[in-house]
């Protein structure tokens, strides 16, 4: 899917807004400890969604068998 987004001054920076559609279409549906992850190749900025690191995910499990214990 590709559409046309407006950019941004955001302070110091720049940004878009990315469409709720859009979010959904790679697997975002909670926003809070959504992450991305920035690339530019081939004049192109690409956005991906972030990966969970292994450390996270056994540190998560760890938290949750943890608090099923008391």
């Amino acid at each position: 899917m590709s559409i046309l987004v407006n950019l941004y001054k955001w302070g110091n920076a720049q940004g878009v807004l990315i469409p709720r559609e859009i979010l959904k279409e790679i697997g975002i549906d909670d926003l809070r400890n959504a992450k991305l992850v920035l690339d530019v190749k081939d004049n192109a900025i690409i956005l991906k969604k972030e990966l969970p690191q292994l450390d996270d995910e056994i540190r998560e499990n760890v938290e949750e068998y943890l608090l099923d214990e008391e």
